[in-house]
């Protein structure tokens, strides 16, 4: 297969979820439920967010997290700002929803457990009349045989044949009863579960305000984000955020970057500090700030022309 045509069909497989996608506020974080939008706004706006979801009670399984995604303040406001995204007060959505259930939900989830319930009685119905014709067929050959090997044979055949008794009784009940099960059957366990509300409830709940007590680095974000950039808390190196040029997974941090202010002076220990550890660990300090001042100069400039920024490498002398 051309690797061109295997490239498109790939793209074309990929889900779109729908659009704008809930962010959930819980407690003032922000937070995904949802695995596809996960996947898709890491893939299309460079969104990576961190897994959080773990196993309280079983820590030998908390190797690996699952969901909810955990975003940054910085992270839901980009979203917003875009119109991709919009925050959600998970409490009051779900109690709004709550008290006022949709009758048709309901009647539409109580028909789909009667038909579960069916489906599983028929089952059950099918291996228990299976089950006895066996039985009797079994106790007829033992009473009217007269060869002596009669009773070994027929174990034999019930017994020691197990898969082509089984083919034929499965194929039997095919045809005399075909049941379809659901994809959601109670018999496997879901990896991810369903959402409680659908996307109109969770948009009817939304607000497309500003996030409340918004980092004041965050036009720095913004302008990093908009140049692709990928950006992730970086506590662990000392700064705000550590940049990458692309997907985490498959790239090294370029830079170490962190908002000085732009009213603020700049602390040249600060300045060498950031520089030693950024060349240390294979990475550029870079700085940057948000023009405030109302000269002349900045005001006729867009607001995102007011963002500096510079990076700095340690060379030894």
């Amino acid at each position: 297969m051309d690797h061109t045509s295997a490239d498109s069909q790939s793209g074309n497989s990929r889900k779109v979820p729908e659009l704008p996608i809930a962010i959930s506020m819980i407690a003032g974080r922000y937070m995904l439920f949802d695995i596809e939008a996960g996947i898709y706004l890491r893939r299309e706006h460079n969104i990576c967010g961190y897994n959080v979801g773990t196993l309280a009670q079983m820590p030998s399984q908390n190797g690996f997290l699952g969901l909810p995604i955990l975003l940054m303040p910085e992270e839901a406001q980009v979203l917003v700002d875009k119109g991709v995204g919009c925050i959600v007060d998970d409490k009051a959505a779900h109690r709004s929803a709550l008290d006022h259930r949709d009758e048709a939900r309901v009647a539409e989830y109580r028909a789909e457990v009667v038909r579960h319930a069916t489906k599983l009685q028929a089952v059950k119905e099918q291996y228990r009349a299976e089950t006895k014709k066996r039985h009797q067929v079994q106790r007829n050959a033992q009473r009217s045989g007269t060869d002596s090997n009669l009773g070994s044979e027929t174990d034999l055949m019930f017994f020691d044949d197990d898969d082509t008794v089984a083919e034929d009784s499965a194929s039997k009940m095919t045809q005399k009863n075909p049941v379809q099960f659901s994809e959601q059957s109670d018999r496997i366990t879901p990896t991810t579960s369903g959402p409680l509300l659908d996307h109109a409830s969770h948009i009817a709940g939304s607000s497309g305000r500003p996030i409340e007590n918004l980092p004041p680095n965050y036009p720095l974000f913004r302008h990093l984000h908009n140049k692709k950039y990928f950006m992730t808390p970086g506590l662990r190196f000392g700064c705000q955020y550590t940049t990458y040029p692309g997907d985490p997974l498959r790239f090294h941090s370029h830079f170490l970057t962190t908002d000085l202010g732009w009213e603020k002076g700049m602390d040249l220990m600060e300045l060498v500090g950031g520089g030693r550890l950024g060349t240390g660990v294979k990475k550029g300090f870079l700085i940057g700030s948000h023009a405030t001042s109302q000269d002349t100069h900045t005001e006729a400039l867009t607001d995102e022309a007011k963002i500096r920024t510079f990076s700095i490498e340690w060379a030894v002398m």
